[in-house]
C-alpha cells in the first residue's frame, strides 16, 4: 500500500495520531525548556513530489534537516525541515543563549534533541494506538538544498510512491512562531503493517 491508496478512515487515523504526537511533543517541550511552548494544531497533507516544492518549499531553498531512522514492526525514516532561523531560535531556546548567530556544534547537538522529542513523540503515539514495536535511531544532522535531502531520504528508505505524508509543526513561544515539515517516510511495505493495524 502506498500513501496514495490511503481512505478517508486512514487518512483520519493518521490525523488523529498526529495531534495526540503534536501535543506530547508540545508538553515535553515545554518541560525541557521550561517555558511555555504552544502549538497549533498539526496540518496533515498528502502530496506529490512536485507538489511539496510547489506547497511547501522551493526545490533550491537551503533548510536544515534532522533525520532519524524508525526500526521496527515499521521501519522508515522521520525527517524534520526547517529554517536555519528557525533552527537558531529553537536552539538558543534550549541552551538558553541569545547570541547564536551559527550551526557550531553544541547548537547542532540542541537541534538533534529536540527533534528527536518531536519525532519520539509522534513514535509513541503510533506504537500506543497500534500496539507496534517501533523505536528511533541517533538523529543525524544535514544542511543542504530541500531538493537534495528530500531526495537522499526517499533513496534511503526505498519509498517509491509520488504521495508523501507531511506533518505540518508550529510552535508557539512567547508570541513568536517556528515553524517546521515533518515527514514520514516509509520502508517498502511499513505502511502496510501500520494500516492492517488500524482496527476500522
Amino acid at each position: 500500500m502506498s500513501f496514495s491508496e490511503l481512505t478517508p478512515i486512514h487518512y483520519d487515523f493518521l490525523k488523529e495520531v498526529t495531534n495526540i504526537g503534536g501535543g506530547n511533543a508540545a508538553t515535553s517541550l515545554a518541560q525541557l525548556l521550561n517555558k511555555r511552548i504552544d502549538m497549533e494544531v498539526p496540518t496533515v497533507r498528502l502530496l506529490s513530489y512536485d507538489e511539496i516544492f510547489t506547497n511547501i518549499k522551493e526545490e533550491e531553498s537551503p533548510v536544515i534537516a534532522i533525520s532519524l531512522k524508525v526500526l521496527g514492526d515499521a521501519p522508515g525514516i522521520f525527517l524534520f525541515v526547517l529554517e536555519e532561523k528557525y533552527a537558531l531560535h529553537l536552539a538558543k531556546l534550549l541552551l538558553g543563549k541569545e547570541d547564536l548567530k551559527e550551526l557550531d556544534d553544541m547548537v547542532v547537538s540542541a537541534l538533534k534533541e529536540v527533534v528527536n522529542i518531536i519525532a519520539s513523540s509522534y513514535i509513541n503515539a503510533l506504537t500506543r494506538m497500534l500496539n507496534l514495536n517501533m523505536v528511533s535511531s541517533v538523529p543525524q544532522f544535514s544542511k543542504d538544498m530541500f531538493g537534495a535531502i528530500l531526495t537522499t531520504a526517499y533513496i534511503e528508505s526505498g519509498y517509491i510512491d509520488d504521495k508523501q505524508l507531511i506533518i505540518e509543526n508550529i510552535f508557539i513561544e512567547d508570541n513568536k512562531k517556528i515553524n517546521g515539515y515533518l515527514f514520514f517516510i516509509p520502508s517498502p511495505n511499513s505502511l502496510d503493517t501500520i494500516i492492517s493495524s488500524i482496527n476500522i
